[in-house]
């Protein structure tokens, strides 16, 4: 089943049945606006190929990448790719591109830096902003996690609300672009997993991050989340947080073959793109972290940090459109091509999730409830 509406400018698509017929309907629905974000990955893709790993690769290679992961995640999460497979029937792209779409930074990774020995410092670009903020007391329901989502400023057209509702496990409403999988959400449970990008020189084929994001919120609990992100068989690196519907929450910092977990018991944790455990700091892509990372790493955590004040939703949300910094801000613009796409604030214990379109300081939130 689908059902579509619009609210206030990012779609909220409605699909449930079997995770082949979900797929399905969420490909039709998307159907016009999927190739135009497939072209735009695969451009970023050997873009920051060339410029990260000084690697000259083509879509040809991409697909290649696919054609070896794809059984990876067959293995990994059957449920997951019963859903690619629908999304692949429903909007005609094709299995391996659908992929290779929801696969994007994991790619350009591995295209970048697998086998690679010597490779480039990158320039001052993407990242997202993103933080744990631990109730007073557990199931004080005062519990909050959340991030901006900044990409390429050619994403943002493509961001959508998905809500899904399984025959056979539980109902998400999460953040994503048209086509991929989980990339923030939560589900019935009070399971809430989100990531932000970092950079690391082990990548290799595997499953990919919106892969481990999708099957993670098909768990009943917070362990059971964690095991399935720490077990997985990570293409490339990632950070990732989850919080369950008591207020526990981790930080996960991923490479592709080994990761460092954070029990975040008290306060407030806070991750953007740039290695924070010594476990990961041999594996750090070189020239990392970048200058915008550590801007918004220190202001976050200062904003989290005042003894005046508990911030609750609306706090939160004047936090993720920032501005302190200019160039180097939370809330992004446009720099070096970056912007804030969308930002995302879940209450895992009410089962509540805010979300906006674009940078935090223009748009206009819209609650979701579970």
């Amino acid at each position: 089943m689908l059902r579509l509406c619009d609210v206030l400018d990012m779609q909220i698509i409605e699909v449930s049945g079997s995770h082949r017929q979900m797929g399905a309907a969420f490909g039709e629905a998307c159907r016009q606006d999927v190739q135009g974000l497939y072209e735009a990955r695969v451009l970023n893709a050997i873009e920051q190929a060339k410029t990260y790993g000084g690697r000259s690769v083509t879509e040809g290679h991409l697909i290649q990448i696919a054609k070896t992961s794809l059984p990876i995640v067959k293995d990994y999460h059957p449920a997951g790719l019963e859903e690619l497979e629908g999304i692949a029937e429903g909007s005609g792209l094709g299995l391996h591109r659908v992929w290779v779409m929801n696969a994007l930074t994991d790619l350009r990774d591995i295209a970048a830096f697998a086998d690679v020995t010597l490779w480039a410092a990158p320039v001052d670009g993407e990242g997202c902003s993103s933080f744990i903020l631990k109730g007073e007391s557990s199931g004080d329901g005062t519990g909050f996690v959340g991030q901006t989502w900044d990409l390429s400023t050619s994403n943002m057209p493509f961001m959508r609300i998905v809500k899904r509702r399984p025959t056979d496990g539980p109902a998400t409403v999460c953040l994503t672009t048209v086509g991929c999988l989980s990339l923030i959400g939560m589900n019935e449970h009070g399971v809430s997993v989100g990531t932000t990008n970092i950079r690391t020189v082990d990548a290799r084929k595997g499953v990919c991050y919106l892969d481990i994001i999708h099957h993670a919120l098909h768990q009943r609990g917070l362990e059971p989340a964690i095991r399935v992100m720490t077990e997985a068989p990570r293409a490339g690196a990632h950070y990732f947080y989850v919080m369950d519907g008591q207020g526990h929450a981790v930080g996960l910092e991923c490479s592709a073959q080994q990761h460092t977990r954070i029990d975040v018991r008290s306060g407030h944790y806070v991750h953007c793109n740039h290695v924070l455990e010594d476990h990961n700091r041999s594996l750090e892509a070189q020239g990392t972290p970048v200058e915008s990372s550590m801007h918004r790493q220190g202001r976050l955590s200062t904003l989290l940090s005042d003894p005046d004040r508990r911030p609750g939703a609306l706090e939160l949300q004047s936090f993720l459109g920032d501005h302190d910094g200019e160039e180097r801000a939370i809330c992004r613009h446009g720099f070096n091509g970056i912007s804030s796409n969308a930002s995302v604030i879940m209450n895992p214990e009410a089962r509540r999730l805010w979300t906006v379109h674009g940078p935090a300081c223009e748009g206009r939130w819209t609650e979701h409830q579970l």
